[in-house]
Order: structure tokens, then C-alpha cells, then sequence
């Protein structure tokens, strides 16, 4: 795990550390961090919208499938993996978002941890004696991190004197960053004390709030998951995943649930600008219409050429092809395909058979 925290967390520092120095603040470089995270991954969240408006089309599709083959669950499997594969549809294409968030989110936890690394940015060799020098002291700290330890110990009077070894410049740098933000120390880890604990109960509440709303716009992933097989997982996990807010934002710092819940609030407007722009239901519904339509032009078409052969009338190359069947258009190319690689080998020409196109 700090394998992947410290491998997202130098590319993240550096981007929390620009915001901090257009902001000077913490606390609102940290928000305008979570906006630009959302702004990354709206690309992908469009394409998820997309992914659920295509699963909804092949959804009778898939029935069918599961009727037909109802007692042959290997075919059924391989059939409608076919039809995924024809359609272009992944199923777990409504997973990525989520996946994306977590090594966002350990790596923004190596960021809050150690913020003389990211955003003082000290050289690791003058951090090592500043942990050093903490350690000696015998200041009871955060187990999470030395380096808001040491963060608070140089701005504490009594125990600012032990870090002269580091130099008047360092020393400066150190307490003119400040981790505060209204009137929170966002490396502070709430557990369950209050007024602290307000912040994973929020993160929980957000996070239950968005997954209501997305479910009653029809923009949450969950929605598709439900028409298929696990989608009842899918759907439990709405729910699962605001506890998991609460209860994860109770063991580190209040920064990171600072991140979650504006997150969340974002991840709300985004929820609105899809639900108009994407709208699965209503576009699902007008798709639908639209072949409903096709397929009584082409039924009313087939009626008039099926009228020209009763009265004996020639129809053209294309009239033709079109009261042809799927299986004797296929039949018509595999002759085709043999008649070329009889003259091209000089072989007998072999006539298609019924059995040629199972």
C-alpha cells in the first residue's frame, strides 16, 4: 500500500503544490485540487454515461439470450459475450471511475502525511534529521506522520528551540506553512472525538446523498449493473460505500476527508450536468422509438416489393437484396467466395449447402 501511495503521491504533490502557491491555503488548495481530479476524470465519466445508454439497448437482446439457452449456462455465457463483443460494450467499463479513485485517494494520503516532502518541499535528507531530532524529543505524535509531528513541535515554543540544527531558513519555511484550515488541522486524525468526528459523518452523509440522487436520475453505474448478472452487488454497494466513508475517514487525517466530501459535492453538479446533457432514460426511449420507426419503413418497403413479385414486376439489384434474408445473404457470399477460389485453383465449384451455414 505505500508502494502506491508514495507512486501517485509525488505526481499529486506536485499538483497540490501549485495550488497551494497560487492560494496560500491548505485547505483551498486542497478544493481546488478535488475540482481539477473531477475535471480529469469527466472524460471518463461520459464515457460511462455512454457505456449505460448502450447496455439499456442490448438489454432485450440479453434476455433473449438468457431465455433461449435458460439450461445451458456455458452458451448462455458465450453468447452473450458475443453480442458484447458485436455491440462494443465492456461491462466493466462502469468500474473504471471507481478504480481511478482510490490511487488518487492513497496517493492525496501520502500527500496530507507528509507535507514537508510536497508542498514545503524540503530535501529528504534535512526531513530525515527533522524526524530525527522529533524522535529524541519523546513528543507523543501522530504514528501517521512524523512530518506533521515535527510541523507542530517547531511551531510549539517549548520544543522549538531542539530544531536550530536545521537552520534559520528551514525553520522558517516550516512555520510559515500552515495546515489549518478553519480552524481545523487538517493532518489531524478525528477518529471517533467530536467536533472532529463531524467530518467522516459528513463525508458518509455526502456520500449516501449522491448515491440516492444518481440512482433516482438513472446517471448511477449501478442502475445498468442492476439488468445484468451481480447487478444486485452493484447496487448494495450505493449504500455499502458511504460506511465505508464514514468509517475510513475516521482513521486519517481530516484532510482527506476534507477531499472526500467535496468530492462528493462534485461529483453531485457532475451528476446533474449528465443527467441533462446524458439523459439514459429519456435518450434509451428515443433510440428505441427511432428503431420501432426503421423497422416499420423497412416492413412497409418489404410489403411493396413483396406486392411487385406477386404482379410479376422486375425489381432492381438492390430491391432484391433487400427481401433477402440474413441467412440467404450469407448463403449468396459463401458461393460467391467459392465460385472466385474455383476459378482462381481450378476447382469444382461446390454448391452451399444448409449445413455450410450453421
Amino acid at each position: 500500500m505505500n508502494f502506491i501511495s508514495e507512486l501517485f503521491g509525488y505526481p499529486l504533490g506536485w499538483i497540490m503544490w501549485l495550488c497551494y502557491k497560487v492560494v496560500t491555503n491548505y485547505g483551498i488548495a486542497l478544493i481546488i485540487f478535488t475540482l481539477i481530479a473531477k475535471l480529469l476524470m469527466l472524460p471518463m465519466a461520459i464515457k460511462q454515461q455512454k457505456s449505460m445508454i448502450k447496455m439499456q439497448l442490448i438489454k432485450p437482446k440479453m434476455e433473449e439470450i438468457q431465455k433461449k439457452y435458460a439450461k445451458d449456462p456455458q452458451k448462455q455465457q458465450e453468447a452473450t459475450m458475443e453480442l458484447y463483443k458485436k455491440e462494443g460494450y465492456s461491462p466493466f467499463s462502469g468500474c473504471l471511475p471507481l478504480l481511478i479513485q482510490f490511487p488518487i485517494l492513497f496517493g492525496l494520503i501520502n500527500v496530507i502525511y507528509n507535507p514537508l516532502t510536497h508542498i514545503v518541499r524540503l530535501p529528504a535528507d534535512v526531513i530525515t534529521k527533522a524526524t530525527e531530532i522529533l524522535t529524541s524529543l519523546e513528543i507523543k505524535t501522530s504514528a501517521y506522520s512524523p512530518q506533521i509531528g515535527v510541523i507542530s513541535a517547531v511551531n510549539d515554543k517549548t520544543t522549538a528551540g531542539a530544531f536550530e540544527a536545521l537552520g534559520a531558513d528551514v525553520i522558517e519555511k516550516i512555520q510559515s506553512f500552515d495546515l489549518t484550515f478553519l480552524g481545523m488541522n487538517l493532518g489531524a486524525v478525528p477518529g471517533w472525538t467530536f467536533p472532529l468526528i463531524l467530518i467522516p459523518i459528513i463525508s458518509g452523509l455526502t456520500s449516501l446523498g449522491l448515491s440516492l440522487f444518481s440512482q433516482k436520475t438513472g446517471t448511477a453505474a449501478a442502475e445498468a449493473g442492476t439488468q445484468q448478472q451481480g447487478g444486485g452487488m452493484m447496487k448494495g454497494m450505493m449504500y455499502i460505500m458511504p460506511v465505508i466513508s464514514l468509517i475510513f475517514t475516521t482513521q486519517v487525517p481530516i484532510g482527506v476527508g476534507l477531499y472526500w466530501i467535496f468530492s462528493n459535492v462534485f461529483s453531485f453538479l457532475q451528476t446533474i450536468f449528465l443527467h441533462k446533457k446524458f439523459n439514459v432514460r429519456k435518450i434509451v426511449e428515443q433510440m428505441r422509438l427511432e428503431e420501432e420507426e426503421q423497422k416499420r419503413i423497412q416492413k412497409e418497403k418489404k410489403a411493396e416489393l413483396q406486392k411487385k413479385i406477386a404482379e410479376g414486376a422486375e425489381l432492381s439489384k438492390e430491391e432484391k437484396a433487400q427481401t433477402m434474408t440474413a441467412k440467404e445473404i450469407n448463403r449468396q457470399k459463401l458461393a460467391e467466395a467459392r465460385r472466385r477460389d474455383a476459378e482462381k485453383y481450378g476447382e469444382e465449384y461446390v454448391e452451399v449447402t444448409d449445413e455450410d451455414l450453421i
